[in-house]
């Protein structure tokens, strides 16, 4: 009876706590958490320990930042530094791109504002300057009829006859890659390579040898090694591998796995693009493993059944593919994919056959 008449006082003060009122005192002013000890979200974190907001638990200085807004891990940046150059995006104006932000030296003559000033190609902060010519900054196309050599600019959809190839005998000329200074690899049917050339469409004999490499037959296209360099590696891809080729001892690394047969294309700024006809897609890859890191399938591709030959290269930040199907009297049609992803023929029947399609990574990446 004395311990029941003890507790008596207590159970009094309980039953007259307000409905609704949590007396739990490590839980006082949690909405806010203006004492900055609590832990209102039970996240592990009070704002004293970081916490940017106390009332959301996937907010944390622990928390996995993801492209939402909202500054996920507490570290002061909104959606930050997703391509991993050290700049977040409040100060990057390209986080998806490691070669632009603002500690990067601007390159001229690539439309890229490369060190996030606001101003592209701005000549005061430009190491080198634009060194190409202009006629670099075209397309390149080859008839596999007459081995005419021709320049094709992608803004006027013209094409003008630079010369014809004396190189290659009875065999056909294929796919092609060109150089920032005017050198082009001219691929044959018989897997010889031959320098051309662009000013003249002059050729002479490589020492490149199929049998020594057994990689066989091949699209090519040039890259940047980053955006806006000088520097460029020769990409090659046949039906299952993507290569570099080396042009001083003409032998092929390995990068990794291809799906199917493709031609492929680079661009200044340092990307490599593939098209995969017999797929109907377009992929973007990664050049070290030959990853896809993104696809996009060609609606209105021609019927693969029905296409002769075709050719493929960058320009503009579009890819432009250079079809001709089977048929009396048929040529080659062009065709543009947009940066919004759109395959569309933008020119039809140009009156002969383009057989290999080469751009050097002078081309520029957008047109102004």
């Amino acid at each position: 009876m004395k311990n029941l008449l003890a507790l008596l006082p207590m159970l009094l003060f309980l039953s007259c706590v307000p409905e609704g009122h949590d007396d739990n005192t490590n839980n006082i002013n949690n909405v806010n958490n203006t004492n900055n000890v609590t832990d209102a979200d039970n996240d592990g974190f009070t704002v004293a320990q970081g916490d940017c907001n106390d009332e959301d638990e996937d907010i944390n200085p622990l928390a996995v930042e993801v492209p939402d807004g909202v500054d996920n891990n507490c570290d002061g940046f909104i959606d930050d530094d997703y391509d991993g150059d050290g700049y977040g995006v409040a100060d990057d104006c390209d986080d998806t791109n490691q070669f632009i932000n603002p500690g990067m030296v601007e390159s001229c003559g690539d439309g890229i504002d490369n060190n996030c000033n606001d101003l592209i190609d701005n000549q005061e902060d430009c190491v080198g300057g634009d060194t190409c010519a202009d006629e670099m900054k075209l397309i390149y196309v080859i008839d596999r009829d007459t081995k005419d050599l021709y320049r094709f600019d992608p803004a006027t959809l013209d094409f003008s006859l630079v010369g014809t190839l004396d190189c290659g005998g009875t065999n056909t000329p294929g796919s092609m890659g060109v150089t920032r200074g005017g050198l082009a690899y001219v691929l044959f049917s018989d897997e010889t390579l031959y320098e051309v050339d662009t000013d003249t469409a002059a050729c002479s004999a490589t020492s490149y040898s199929d049998a020594a490499t057994g990689f066989g037959a091949f699209g090519m296209g040039f890259s940047s090694d980053s955006a806006g360099s000088s520097e460029e590696t020769l990409f090659v891809a046949n039906a299952s591998t993507l290569g570099a080729l080396d042009t001083d001892a003409w032998t092929i690394a390995n990068r990794g796995a291809m799906s199917s047969q493709a031609e492929v294309t680079g661009t200044g700024d340092g990307e490599l693009w593939a098209i995969l006809p017999l797929e109907a897609r377009m992929v973007r890859l990664n050049k070290t493993t030959g990853e896809e890191l993104e696809s996009h399938d060609l609606t209105g591709f021609p019927d693969l059944g029905n296409i002769d030959t075709f050719a493929f290269a960058h320009w503009g930040g579009s890819l432009w593919v250079f079809i001709r199907e089977y048929g009396m009297g048929s040529t080659t049609d062009v065709y543009e994919f947009d940066e919004l992803f759109n395959f569309t023929r933008v020119a039809e029947d140009i009156g002969f056959t383009v057989v290999g399609a080469g751009v050097s990574t002078c081309a520029p990446v957008v047109v102004e």
